[in-house]
């Protein structure tokens, strides 16, 4: 490795290692001791303390689409149903089971379904308000506001909604519209997030919205003052974090967010699944308070671990897994799992830069990973590679399409046939475009911490330089890397990753050029007629074995086009202390943590 590659994470490690030696802890409340099975614990109350690799944005689901505050807000806002964590099979959370479904044969949303959800009578919100259904229209509404810029990337997931009614004879039952039928219709609007209206909007700004008017007219609407007065609340701070105004129906309460140290919750001893555990058997929450330790490095989450500061730590380097596995006092606090994940990892490329705008150019890269190495020598061997959006363990994955290899001659000749060649023999290709001469100078931003990330981006511009292509490594934090340059399209390359789930494939979100958009997730900027009009076939082909075939067309599409790199599916690292029984799915982020069981009780 050159030695820029061990320096750079190297200065990354001190530098976070100083500033995590400076850190303020929570109060802590649970005093070293031994438990029953004779290991000494440096904790031993009935708090479970997580890692997490990187600082969330926002605790509102609706204005974040971060993986890392997920963990956080899903333990305050509940959906009307939620996934098992173990059958994968929709089960009840603020609703008493499935919805209703029945097609609608006739009037304005024929050819769409009609599906009819009521909500447990007890359900209410932590300051006491009962649950109703004007509360989950309250929730789409929301989502149609279109000053709210930052609910863009999760509108296009209810493209199909109509309307919604609410039975006037029962305030907690309601019957969802949608124009036409799509693959995760059901999954969708039972998935939805609900909101209390009482708490976001006191004045009761969107009380004179339809649902049906903002669904069709957003858009047109969005001047009105009122939309615009209520998204400057919505959007405001204290409506993504302070703990008076996130008030949800979930079984935690926000206690405190120090930014860049820790994010914690205690349990809410009102919370109305406990009074009737008869009806609500799996809606259950363990571990009286949560601790979220914001750890980026490495190095310093490894340390965390041998310090006892965290019971739960995930995205753990795949080298430095295998490591701790071995020591022996990690050994002997801690458990180890390594479960299947839905995540895509992935170099993005900006398909819209003069640079990368060829497909040529793109296949070039490509040929510059060798991911079957890349698993094995730097992720120790947990995962495996993909070639396209589609995970090899889903039914309708494309076989015939074969990894990438490594082949830097072919790279080579590929930015030949795109007419980049080294004129002014400087070393970098280059090409003449619009009567300049543009060098293939490429931006790759990496998010520092990761070893794995780290290590991609070394390949890749070792391997560059062979074929005449130079790139410059700039680590940027993930989060401003999102709000800024890729928000604006303004990258060439990223590292980056995306979670799917066990559900048939909705490529709108990623690949549709509707969401192509500063908030939007289509952040290749690829896309064509042919691929829109494919992609909303997909979602529209209730036929599975039709569905299937569109499925594989467009693998082969993207496969072609070659809109970004593609890596690998990782398994998860994950390391759980010894004093809970904790919860692994297959589900992203792979525990249920509200399940986790003190053993030391």
């Amino acid at each position: 490795m050159k030695t820029l590659q061990k320096l750079l994470p190297l200065f990354l490690t001190l530098s976070l290692l100083a500033t995590w030696s400076c850190r303020t802890d929570p109060p802590a409340t649970e005093a070293p001791t031994e438990d029953i099975s004779g290991i000494a614990f440096k904790y031993t109350g009935n708090t479970l303390h997580i890692r997490l690799a990187a600082e969330p944005n926002r605790l509102s689901p609706f204005l974040t689409t971060s993986a890392y505050a997920r963990p956080i807000y899903e333990q305050i806002f509940m959906p009307l149903l939620e996934y098992d964590p173990e059958t994968l099979q929709l089960v009840p959370a603020l609703a008493k089971g499935r919805p209703q479904t029945q097609e609608i044969t006739s009037g304005p949303f024929a050819g769409g379904l009609a599906y009819t959800f009521e909500l447990f009578e007890d359900a209410t919100f932590s300051d006491g308000k009962p649950v109703t259904a004007e509360d989950v229209v309250f929730s789409f509404k929301l989502l149609f506001n279109y000053n709210i810029q930052e609910t863009t990337p999760h509108r296009p997931g209810y493209a199909s909604l109509a309307d919604i009614t609410i039975d006037p004879a029962n305030k907690r039952k309601f019957t969802v519209f949608t124009k036409e039928k799509h693959i995760h219709g059901e999954d969708t609007y039972a998935g939805i997030n609900v909101y209390p209206r009482h708490i976001f909007d006191p004045d009761n700004l969107l009380a004179g919205f339809a649902i049906a008017d903002l669904v069709a007219r957003g858009e047109e609407l969005a001047t009105d003052p009122k939309l615009q007065q209520h998204a400057e609340a919505f959007l405001s701070a204290p409506f993504s974090r302070d703990k008076s105004k996130v008030i949800g129906t979930g079984p935690y309460l926000l206690s405190q967010w120090e930014d860049g140290q820790y994010i914690t919750m205690v349990r809410d001893q009102d919370w109305w699944a406990d009074k009737n555990t008869k009806a609500h058997p799996h809606l259950v929450a363990r571990p009286d308070s949560l601790v979220f330790r914001i750890i980026a490095d490495q190095t310093t989450a490894i340390n965390a671990l041998k310090d006892e500061l965290v019971d739960v730590a995930l995205q753990i380097d795949a080298q430095a897994f295998d490591e701790i596995k071995a020591n022996d006092f990690v050994k002997s606090h801690y458990n180890f799992y390594n479960p299947s994940t839905f995540i895509l990892s992935f170099i993005a490329i900006n398909n819209k830069d003069i640079r990368l705008s060829d497909k040529r150019v793109r296949r070039a890269l490509a040929h510059l990973m060798d991911v079957e190495l890349l698993i094995q020598n730097a992720n120790a061997g947990y995962g495996v590679p993909i070639t396209s959006p589609v995970l090899p363990s889903k039914p309708y994955h494309d076989k015939s399409l074969p990894v990438i290899p490594y082949d830097l001659e072919k790279a080579k000749s590929l930015l030949a046939e795109a007419g980049w060649k080294d004129s002014n023999a400087n070393g970098t290709v280059d090409k003449t475009i619009n009567g300049e001469l543009v060098e293939m100078d490429l931006e790759y931003l990496a998010t520092p911490g990761s070893r794995l990330a780290g290590t991609v981006a070394e390949i890749l511009k070792d391997n560059a330089a062979q074929v005449g292509i130079n790139i410059r490594i700039t680590p940027r934090e993930f989060r401003a890397m999102l709000g800024e340059e890729v928000a604006r399209r303004e990258y060439q390359l990223y590292a980056g990753a995306a979670a799917t789930y066990p559900l048939p494939d909705d490529f709108f979100p990623l690949w549709h050029t509707a969401s192509n958009t500063a908030a939007g997730q289509n952040r290749t900027q690829f896309g064509t007629a042919k691929t829109d009009a494919l992609i909303e076939k997909i979602n529209g082909t209730l036929d599975e074995t039709e569905r299937n075939k569109l499925y594989k067309e467009f693998q082969r599409i993207i496969y072609d086009e070659q809109p970004m790199v593609f890596l690998m599916s990782p398994q998860e690292r994950m390391v759980v202390s010894k004093r809970f029984k904790g919860q692994i799915s297959v589900l992203s982020p792979n525990f249920v943590l509200r399940n986790f069981v003190h053993l030391q009780q």
